[in-house]
Protein backbone atom coordinates (compact mmCIF):
# COMPACT_ATOMS: atom_id res chain seq x y z
CA UNK A 1 0.00 0.00 0.00
CA UNK A 2 1.35 2.86 -0.70
CA UNK A 3 2.91 5.58 2.28
CA UNK A 4 0.32 7.89 4.15
CA UNK A 5 -0.31 10.35 6.93
CA UNK A 6 -2.92 9.71 9.12
CA UNK A 7 -4.39 12.61 10.95
CA UNK A 8 -7.90 11.16 13.45
CA UNK A 9 -10.98 12.93 13.86
CA UNK A 10 -10.32 15.75 16.35
CA UNK A 11 -14.03 15.06 18.07
CA UNK A 12 -14.41 11.83 19.13
CA UNK A 13 -17.65 9.67 18.45
CA UNK A 14 -18.96 6.55 19.74
CA UNK A 15 -19.56 5.55 15.36
CA UNK A 16 -17.49 5.16 13.19
CA UNK A 17 -15.99 8.37 11.62
CA UNK A 18 -16.16 9.73 7.74
CA UNK A 19 -12.62 9.65 6.37
CA UNK A 20 -11.35 12.09 3.89
CA UNK A 21 -8.24 11.23 1.91
CA UNK A 22 -6.41 13.80 0.34
CA UNK A 23 -4.03 13.72 -3.06
CA UNK A 24 -1.17 15.74 -3.37
CA UNK A 25 -0.11 17.49 -6.68
CA UNK A 26 2.88 16.61 -8.74
CA UNK A 27 6.09 17.66 -7.32
CA UNK A 28 5.05 17.24 -3.75
CA UNK A 29 4.42 14.80 -1.43
CA UNK A 30 1.98 13.97 1.39
CA UNK A 31 2.68 16.59 3.61
CA UNK A 32 1.78 18.85 1.40
CA UNK A 33 -2.30 18.96 1.94
CA UNK A 34 -2.58 17.44 5.38
CA UNK A 35 -2.22 20.66 7.00
CA UNK A 36 -5.74 21.37 5.56
CA UNK A 37 -7.07 18.87 8.30
CA UNK A 38 -6.95 21.58 10.57
CA UNK A 39 -9.60 23.43 8.81
CA UNK A 40 -11.59 20.47 7.89
CA UNK A 41 -14.47 19.34 9.81
CA UNK A 42 -12.96 17.70 13.19
CA UNK A 43 -15.28 14.51 12.65
CA UNK A 44 -12.83 13.47 9.37
CA UNK A 45 -10.34 11.09 9.75
CA UNK A 46 -7.91 12.67 7.43
CA UNK A 47 -5.11 10.69 4.92
CA UNK A 48 -2.89 12.39 3.21
CA UNK A 49 -1.65 9.55 0.64
CA UNK A 50 1.39 9.55 -0.80
CA UNK A 51 2.02 9.41 -4.78
CA UNK A 52 4.31 6.20 -6.02
CA UNK A 53 6.66 7.83 -8.39
CA UNK A 54 9.72 9.25 -6.47
CA UNK A 55 10.78 12.41 -8.70
CA UNK A 56 14.58 12.97 -7.33
CA UNK A 57 15.96 10.98 -10.47
CA UNK A 58 14.48 13.71 -12.40
CA UNK A 59 15.83 16.71 -10.52
CA UNK A 60 12.72 17.14 -7.66
CA UNK A 61 14.35 15.52 -4.16
CA UNK A 62 11.04 14.81 -2.47
CA UNK A 63 9.08 15.53 -5.21
CA UNK A 64 6.64 12.72 -5.66
CA UNK A 65 3.90 12.00 -8.80
CA UNK A 66 0.91 10.06 -9.49
CA UNK A 67 2.08 9.91 -13.46
CA UNK A 68 5.07 11.73 -15.60
CA UNK A 69 4.99 15.02 -16.89
CA UNK A 70 6.69 16.69 -19.63
CA UNK A 71 6.29 20.09 -21.46
CA UNK A 72 5.98 19.46 -25.56
CA UNK A 73 7.87 21.86 -28.54
CA UNK A 74 5.31 24.50 -27.28
CA UNK A 75 5.82 24.87 -24.12
CA UNK A 76 2.63 23.31 -23.27
CA UNK A 77 1.87 20.59 -20.28
CA UNK A 78 1.70 16.73 -21.88
CA UNK A 79 1.12 14.03 -19.70
CA UNK A 80 1.95 10.22 -19.69
CA UNK A 81 -1.93 8.69 -20.44
CA UNK A 82 -0.65 5.20 -19.73
CA UNK A 83 0.95 6.33 -16.51
CA UNK A 84 -2.52 8.36 -15.71
CA UNK A 85 -4.57 5.23 -16.28
CA UNK A 86 -2.22 3.62 -14.11
CA UNK A 87 -2.14 5.88 -11.22
CA UNK A 88 -6.06 5.97 -11.51
CA UNK A 89 -5.68 2.08 -10.25
CA UNK A 90 -3.10 2.51 -7.50
CA UNK A 91 -5.22 5.48 -5.65
CA UNK A 92 -8.34 3.30 -6.32
CA UNK A 93 -6.85 0.37 -4.36
CA UNK A 94 -5.39 2.79 -1.88
CA UNK A 95 -8.80 3.95 -1.26
CA UNK A 96 -9.85 0.26 -0.61
CA UNK A 97 -7.03 -1.21 1.58
CA UNK A 98 -6.41 2.16 3.61
CA UNK A 99 -10.24 2.38 4.76
CA UNK A 100 -9.85 -1.36 5.42
CA UNK A 101 -7.42 -0.53 7.72
CA UNK A 102 -8.85 2.34 9.72
CA UNK A 103 -11.76 2.46 12.04
CA UNK A 104 -14.75 4.31 9.92
CA UNK A 105 -17.48 4.38 8.04
CA UNK A 106 -16.63 3.24 4.57
CA UNK A 107 -19.97 4.35 3.32
CA UNK A 108 -18.38 8.25 3.80
CA UNK A 109 -15.11 7.82 1.94
CA UNK A 110 -14.48 11.78 0.57
CA UNK A 111 -11.90 12.38 -1.32
CA UNK A 112 -10.01 15.89 -2.04
CA UNK A 113 -7.27 16.60 -4.83
CA UNK A 114 -4.84 19.54 -5.65
CA UNK A 115 -3.80 19.52 -9.73
CA UNK A 116 -2.38 15.79 -10.59
CA UNK A 117 -5.01 14.79 -7.78
CA UNK A 118 -7.75 16.75 -8.94
CA UNK A 119 -7.22 15.07 -11.66
CA UNK A 120 -7.60 11.54 -9.77
CA UNK A 121 -10.23 12.65 -7.53
CA UNK A 122 -12.41 13.21 -10.56
CA UNK A 123 -11.20 10.01 -12.70
CA UNK A 124 -11.72 7.48 -9.48
CA UNK A 125 -15.83 9.20 -9.42
CA UNK A 126 -16.69 9.38 -13.19
CA UNK A 127 -14.86 6.16 -13.61
CA UNK A 128 -17.08 4.65 -10.79
CA UNK A 129 -13.96 2.94 -9.08
CA UNK A 130 -14.92 3.63 -5.40
CA UNK A 131 -18.15 4.80 -4.07
CA UNK A 132 -16.76 7.90 -3.21
CA UNK A 133 -19.32 10.07 -0.87
CA UNK A 134 -18.42 13.50 -2.30
CA UNK A 135 -15.43 15.16 -3.93
CA UNK A 136 -13.28 18.62 -3.63
CA UNK A 137 -10.87 19.41 -6.62
CA UNK A 138 -8.51 22.33 -6.55
CA UNK A 139 -6.99 23.35 -9.44
CA UNK A 140 -7.67 20.58 -11.81
CA UNK A 141 -8.30 19.68 -15.29
CA UNK A 142 -10.43 16.95 -17.07
CA UNK A 143 -8.77 13.90 -18.70
CA UNK A 144 -11.02 13.15 -21.50
CA UNK A 145 -8.54 10.74 -22.61
CA UNK A 146 -9.52 8.84 -19.08
CA UNK A 147 -13.19 8.53 -19.80
CA UNK A 148 -14.78 5.65 -23.01
CA UNK A 149 -17.82 7.71 -22.77
CA UNK A 150 -18.74 11.07 -21.31
CA UNK A 151 -22.54 10.39 -21.25
CA UNK A 152 -21.65 7.65 -18.63
CA UNK A 153 -19.41 9.79 -17.28
CA UNK A 154 -21.78 12.24 -16.32
CA UNK A 155 -24.32 9.13 -15.09
CA UNK A 156 -21.78 7.93 -12.92
CA UNK A 157 -21.98 10.91 -10.38
CA UNK A 158 -24.80 10.55 -7.98
CA UNK A 159 -28.12 12.62 -7.44
CA UNK A 160 -26.98 15.51 -5.29
CA UNK A 161 -23.36 14.47 -4.51
CA UNK A 162 -21.24 17.30 -3.10
CA UNK A 163 -18.47 18.24 -5.31
CA UNK A 164 -16.38 21.67 -4.94
CA UNK A 165 -14.70 23.04 -7.86
CA UNK A 166 -11.98 25.63 -7.31
CA UNK A 167 -9.59 27.30 -9.53
CA UNK A 168 -7.78 30.39 -9.75
CA UNK A 169 -7.91 33.23 -12.13
CA UNK A 170 -4.55 33.37 -12.79
CA UNK A 171 -3.57 30.08 -12.43
CA UNK A 172 -0.53 30.02 -15.82
CA UNK A 173 -0.04 25.79 -14.84
CA UNK A 174 -3.27 24.86 -15.64
CA UNK A 175 -5.25 27.66 -17.04
CA UNK A 176 -8.79 29.00 -15.30
CA UNK A 177 -10.41 27.42 -19.20
CA UNK A 178 -10.14 24.46 -17.84
CA UNK A 179 -11.81 25.24 -14.41
CA UNK A 180 -14.56 26.39 -16.40
CA UNK A 181 -14.63 23.19 -18.81
CA UNK A 182 -14.86 20.90 -15.39
CA UNK A 183 -17.61 23.29 -13.97
CA UNK A 184 -19.70 23.34 -16.88
CA UNK A 185 -19.46 19.14 -17.14
CA UNK A 186 -20.92 18.74 -13.27
CA UNK A 187 -23.11 21.51 -14.34
CA UNK A 188 -24.67 19.07 -16.90
CA UNK A 189 -24.69 16.13 -14.10
CA UNK A 190 -27.11 16.36 -11.22
CA UNK A 191 -23.99 16.95 -8.26
CA UNK A 192 -24.66 19.59 -5.85
CA UNK A 193 -22.17 21.80 -7.52
CA UNK A 194 -19.84 24.38 -5.61
CA UNK A 195 -17.73 26.79 -7.63
CA UNK A 196 -15.07 29.06 -6.08
CA UNK A 197 -12.69 31.08 -8.40
CA UNK A 198 -10.12 33.33 -6.86
CA UNK A 199 -7.53 35.91 -7.85
CA UNK A 200 -4.49 33.52 -7.22
CA UNK A 201 -2.20 31.18 -9.20
CA UNK A 202 -1.45 27.81 -9.54
CA UNK A 203 -2.73 26.94 -5.55
CA UNK A 204 -4.99 26.48 -2.80
CA UNK A 205 -5.78 30.65 -1.48
CA UNK A 206 -7.53 31.83 1.51
CA UNK A 207 -11.08 31.18 -0.52
CA UNK A 208 -10.85 27.96 -1.38
CA UNK A 209 -9.17 27.50 2.33
CA UNK A 210 -12.40 28.82 3.29
CA UNK A 211 -15.01 26.75 1.03
CA UNK A 212 -13.09 23.70 1.72
CA UNK A 213 -14.07 24.09 5.66
CA UNK A 214 -17.49 24.60 5.16
CA UNK A 215 -17.63 21.95 1.84
CA UNK A 216 -16.64 19.07 4.44
CA UNK A 217 -18.72 20.52 7.46
CA UNK A 218 -21.67 20.33 4.90
CA UNK A 219 -21.02 17.05 3.38
CA UNK A 220 -20.07 15.34 7.06
CA UNK A 221 -23.79 16.40 7.83
CA UNK A 222 -25.56 15.33 4.73
CA UNK A 223 -24.09 11.63 4.02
Amino acid sequence: MLEYLSRPPRIESEAPPPVLVLFHGYGANMHDLIGLADVMDPRLHVLAAQAPLDLAEVGMPGGRAWFHLQQDDTGQIQYDLDGARRSVEVATEFLTQATQSIECDRSRILAMGFSQGAMLAHAILLQARFPLAGIAACSGRLVEALFDDADIARKNVPSGMPVLLTHGSLDDLIPISHGHALRDFYQSTEADLTWVEEPIGHGIGPSSVEALSGWSTQTVDRI
